[in-house]
């Protein structure tokens, strides 16, 4: 490269007008860049912390979400099979009966078409 070319040559922030980059700010040394690695280790440490311990309490709170789900299944079987046994004929025909309801021997059915019905006037 030529001495002519080199001294016309211009940095970009200078030729555009932009401020000094944040790499140059910073103090120039080995001590700096160790301060600076160190500090993204422990900040990348502690966002791992962070991150497992909101992951762990979710997952207690799952688990404990399932066993309430698993507890709410049980208890909507067990109402199932007492609704289906109160509802079924042999429980509705025993509870008829302490009511003093009668079975039906004869059934007779109202022919509306056949005018052959009593009216309350």
């Amino acid at each position: 490269m030529s001495h002519a070319y080199a001294v016309t040559m211009t940095r970009p922030h200078e030729a555009l007008g932009l401020p000094q980059p944040w790499a140059r700010k910073l103090p120039q040394g080995l001590s700096a860049l160790n301060a600076v690695l160190a500090l993204i280790t422990v900040a990348c440490g502690l966002a791992y912390i962070v991150l497992v311990n909101t992951a762990t309490t979710k997952g207690y709170t799952l688990a404990q979400a399932q066993q309430r789900l698993d507890s709410l299944k049980t208890d909507t079987l067990t109402l199932q099979n007492k609704a289906e046994t109160m509802t079924s004929m042999q429980q509705l025909t025993s509870n008829a009966a302490a009511l003093g309801f009668v079975p039906v021997d004869k059934v007779q059915f109202v022919n509306p078409a056949r005018k052959n019905y009593a009216l309350a006037k």
